[in-house]
C-alpha cells in the first residue's frame, strides 16, 4: 500500500527502514514529514512514525542517524541516508525533537573526532621506528637534544651520585681543609639560582685537571690548584666545569655516544642497564666536542662576571697551562679540553668587554695551596 501526502509536496528522505516482518538487514525505504509524523514508505507498505518518536544516533561510529518509535507489533527504526536526505530530514523536524537532533549530532561528531584522533595515534606508533631511524641518522644532534630534555634534574642528579661513588672508588678524595673551602666558596658564587644541587670535591692527584658530571658534581685535582697563580685562575676553570654541567654536555655526550638506550635508562631510572653501565665508564674520561667547549668558555664567562669575579682568570689560566713544563707531555686538562693561543686571546677579548668593577675572591690562596703540599705528587 502507498502513501501519498495531502498539500505541497514534501522534501523526500531516503533511508533504510527496520521493522517488525521485514528483512533483519533492513529495506530501502523514502519518507516525508506531514503534520510533524514521519510517513514510510518500503517493500510496498506504509508506516507512520509514532507522536513519541525520538531521534537517535547510531552505527559503528555513531555517524547514522535514526528516527525511531514503537510500532504496534514491536519497534520501528528508519536510518537516514547521508547527504541530502539528512537535509530534508532537519527541515521538515517538528521542534520538539530538535533538541534530540542536534544531541544525536553532537554525539556522532564527537565520536567522529574520537576516532580520527585514535587513528592520527596509531598512525603516529606505526611510524615511530622510521622516524627514530630518520631522526637519529640525520639529526642526531636534535634527537640527543630532545631526549636529554626529558630527563628531569632529579634524575641527573642520581647519574650524578653515581659518578661520586666510582669518583671515591678510583681516587682518594681531600675531604676537608682549605682547599675544599676554597672550591666550595668560588663554586657557590658561580651557581646561584641553579636547579642542581652541586656537590663539590677535590682529588689527590697531581695533574692539572678537573671535570664536570651530569647532575652538578664538580672534581677539581689538586695539581691544578697548585698551578693555578690566583684563586681567580682557578675560579676561570671552575665556572667552564660548571657551564659544562648547567648545558648537560656530559649527559648528552653519553647519550649520542652510546645511544638512546643510555637515555632512556636515566629517564626511566633504570640504574642497572647495561648501557647504563657503559656510560658510567666512560663518564670520568668524557671528552667533548669543540662547539662545546666554546660554549662552556662564554657560559663560564657569563657566569664569572655575574659573580663579580675577574673573567680575566680563565684566560691567565689557559697561559699556565701552555706554559707549564715545556717539552713534556700536554696537560691532561689540555688534552681533554683542547686549547690553543688562539682560546685565550678570545677569552681575554670578550672579558676585555667588561670592566667590572670586581669582587675580588676573599681567599689566602697561599694558605690553599700550602695545605695541599703534603698530598701524594
Amino acid at each position: 500500500m502507498s502513501v501519498t501526502p495531502s498539500g505541497s509536496s514534501p522534501h523526500t528522505v531516503t533511508g533504510r527502514f527496520f521493522a517488525p516482518g521485514l528483512d533483519g538487514v533492513g529495506v530501502p525505504a523514502t519518507g516525508f514529514w506531514q503534520h510533524g509524523r514521519l510517513k514510510v514508505q518500503a517493500a510496498d507498505q506504509a508506516w507512520e512514525a509514532a507522536p513519541d518518536a525520538r531521534v537517535q544516533s547510531g552505527g559503528f561510529n555513531a555517524a547514522q542517524l535514526a528516527l525511531v518509535w514503537a510500532g504496534t507489533e514491536g519497534e520501528c527504526r528508519f536510518y537516514v541516508d547521508a547527504g541530502a536526505s539528512r537535509t530534508a530530514f532537519a527541515a521538515g523536524l517538528p521542534a520538539h525533537l530538535a533538541p534530540q537532533h542536534h544531541a544525536a549530532g553532537k554525539a556522532s561528531a564527537k565520536v567522529e573526532r574520537r576516532f580520527r584522533l585514535w587513528w592520527g595515534v596509531l598512525g603516529v606508533v606505526a611510524l615511530l621506528p622510521l622516524l627514530a631511524l630518520v631522526l637519529l641518522l640525520t639529526r642526531v644532534d636534535d634527537a640527543v637534544g630532545w631526549l636529554v630534555k626529558q630527563i628531569p634534574h632529579e634524575q641527573e642528579a642520581k647519574l650524578g651520585d653515581l659518578v661520586l661513588a666510582q669518583t671515591r672508588a678510583q681516587m682518594r678524595v681531600i675531604e676537608s681543609g682549605p682547599a675544599v673551602d676554597a672550591v666550595r666558596q668560588i663554586g657557590q658564587r658561580l651557581t646561584t639560582g641553579s636547579s642542581y644541587t652541586y656537590r663539590w670535591l677535590v682529588v689527590d692527584n697531581a695533574e692539572l685537571n678537573a671535570f664536570a658530571a651530569p647532575g652538578g658534581v664538580v672534581v677539581v685535582y689538586s695539581g691544578l690548584l697548585q698551578a693555578a697563580k690566583t684563586p681567580e685562575e682557578a675560579a676561570g676553570v671552575i665556572a667552564h666545569e660548571v657551564a659544562h654541567a648547567e648545558l648537560r654536555h656530559g649527559l648528552q655526550g653519553m647519550v649520542k655516544a652510546l645511544g638512546v638506550r643510555a637515555g632512556a635508562a636515566v629517564l626511566l631510572g633504570d640504574w642497572s642497564g647495561a648501557a647504563l653501565g657503559q656510560a658510567m665508564t666512560g663518564l670520568l674520561e668524557m671528552k667533548f666536542s669543540r662547539e662545546a667547549e666554546e660554549a662552556a668558555d662564554a657560559e663560564g664567562l657569563r657566569r664569572l662576571i655575574a659573580a663579580r669575579i675577574n673573567p680575566t682568570g680563565m684566560a691567565d689560566f689557559m697561559d699556565t697551562l701552555a706554559k707549564q713544563s715545556p717539552g713534556a707531555a700536554v696537560p691532561e686538562l689540555l688534552s681533554t679540553h683542547p686549547a690553543s693561543e688562539g682560546r685565550a686571546v678570545r677569552l681575554r677579548e670578550a672579558a676585555k668587554a667588561h670592566a667590572g668593577p670586581w669582587a675580588p675572591l676573599p681567599l689566602d690562596w697561599a694558605t690553599v695551596q700550602g695545605s695541599l703540599k703534603g698530598v701524594r705528587p
